[in-house]
């Protein structure tokens, strides 16, 4: 082994700085996780809509009675 391949330990401030980038990048994927999903609910919601048959808006006609 080398000189140069021994690490030093971390100090506390080293530590919790690593931990805190850690936990910042964390929280960063979990905010592009969940628009994501947000996204996609979405988009099969406009899917469903599109696929979904229309409705009368109009009140359907009623034929004329023979006099």
């Amino acid at each position: 082994m080398k000189i140069c391949e021994v690490e030093k330990p971390l100090t506390p401030d080293q530590q919790r700085v690593d931990q805190l980038k850690a936990t910042s990048q964390r929280a960063s994927d979990a905010l592009k996780r969940e628009r994501l999903t947000q996204k996609t609910k979405r988009a099969q919601q406009a899917l469903q809509k599109l696929q979904a048959p229309k409705l009368a808006t109009s009140k359907t006609i009623k034929p004329i009675k023979p006099i």
